[in-house]
């Protein structure tokens, strides 16, 4: 399990909606989280890739302010990439808040 999932589980997200997000394009999950799963998976991967219809996807199912806070919060979260790939992670998971 990754970090975020440790961190998430200790904020009361059970395995089953884990498991959603990992598949979140087949899942029950709403329109709108599907959306913002897909924002985060384009920014992580390769955000200027990211096609037209996709934005149009994102923006029709996310306000504006709701498009920044999650690439800010993605941003924040995935700040950890440089330590882990250079071995540097922490033992100990501590949550935060942006």
């Amino acid at each position: 399990m990754s970090a975020r999932g440790a961190v998430a589980q200790q904020q009361g997200v059970d395995d089953e909606m884990l498991a959603k997000i990992d598949d979140y394009e087949r899942s029950d999950l709403s329109p709108e989280q599907q959306a913002a799963l897909r924002l985060a998976d384009a920014y992580l991967s390769a955000p200027a890739a990211m096609t037209g219809a996709t934005r149009d996807d994102i923006a029709r199912h996310l306000t504006p302010l709701q498009i920044v806070e999650t690439v800010l919060k993605v941003g924040g979260y995935s700040s950890d990439k440089v330590m882990v790939a250079l071995g540097l992670d922490l033992d100990e998971v501590r949550p935060f808040t942006l």
